[in-house]
């Protein structure tokens, strides 16, 4: 039986991953006859006005920003029943698929991707003072030419307004990578909410252990607020001082303690990369 939703201008070819709340379908745009990704809602969902929003609202977001570290949005909408967001392909594979096979990667190649990922959110802060508020290994794509892409804007909200469609008390973020002040779901996080989340992402690839790993979820969310991780210069001692410290000070509890800007994080990957 074929499954395959229908798409006006669209063929789906193969579906290559599904969460929650939507599937992703590799698929031909006619018009233009190449390769796009088309991110579709669950069926069980388009009675839900808020994830509908939420939806609907992932690509406006997205859409708004013109960067090479962010996926890019073609097109979106809704057609016979079928709400859809069609996306830029990128024909790699996400930091977590990496993570599965390899376990953890040399510190040269994670602080490259975490640099990457830094270069794309800023960018996204500077311009609209956006927030990603998903950050994590499989929100990150790594295409064929080796460059970095940030991807799923589901989340993401502007610094001062609720997340699209978020209901009161839902978390935010993925717990083993959530900020402190979102896992405590404060109102107001701001870029220093996906700096936590992009240190605990840098944290799992050169360790290659998940970030409180060991707890159930719904303890997971609370370690991030009381809780510390282990030294990731302990876990692999082939780290240098400078990763393990910046690790450190990017996943500070107090975000005021915290780097504020993103620009200082990067300076600081910089000043690892040189070994200083």
């Amino acid at each position: 039986m074929d499954n395959k939703p229908n798409l006006p201008w669209y063929e789906l070819l193969e579906q290559v991953g599904e969460g929650a709340m939507a599937a992703v379908w590799t698929a031909r745009q006619l018009s233009l006859d190449r390769v796009v990704a088309v991110k579709i809602l669950s069926p069980h969902l388009l009675s839900d006005e808020e994830a509908i929003q939420r939806f609907r609202l992932e690509a406006q977001a997205a859409a708004r920003l013109n960067h090479p570290g962010i996926v890019q949005i073609h097109d979106a909408g809704m057609s016979e029943g079928v709400a859809y967001i069609v996306m830029e392909f990128v024909a790699g594979c996400t930091v977590a698929e990496l993570l599965e096979r390899k376990r953890r990667l040399g510190e040269k190649n994670a602080l490259l991707i975490a640099e990457g990922v830094a270069l794309a959110l800023a960018y996204a802060w500077a311009e609209a003072w956006l927030i990603h508020c998903d950050v994590k290994p499989g929100n990150v794509l790594i295409d064929q030419d080796g460059s970095i892409k940030i991807s799923d804007m589901g989340l993401a909200k502007v610094f001062g307004t609720s997340a699209p469609g978020a209901r009161r008390g839902m978390l935010e973020g993925t717990p083993h990578y959530i900020a402190p002040e979102q896992a405590r779901g404060e109102p107001d996080v701001d870029c220093r909410a996906d700096i936590y989340s992009l240190g605990a992402t840098l944290y799992h690839m050169t360790t290659g252990r998940l970030p409180f790993g060991d707890s159930p979820e719904d303890e997971v969310v609370q370690r991030h607020v009381y809780d510390y991780l282990p030294d990731p210069a302990q876990i692999n001692t082939d780290l240098s001082e400078g990763l393990a410290w910046l690790i450190e000070k990017m996943m500070v509890k107090d975000r005021t303690v915290r780097y504020q800007t993103w620009s200082a994080v990067l300076a600081d990957m910089e000043r690892v990369k040189q070994s200083e």
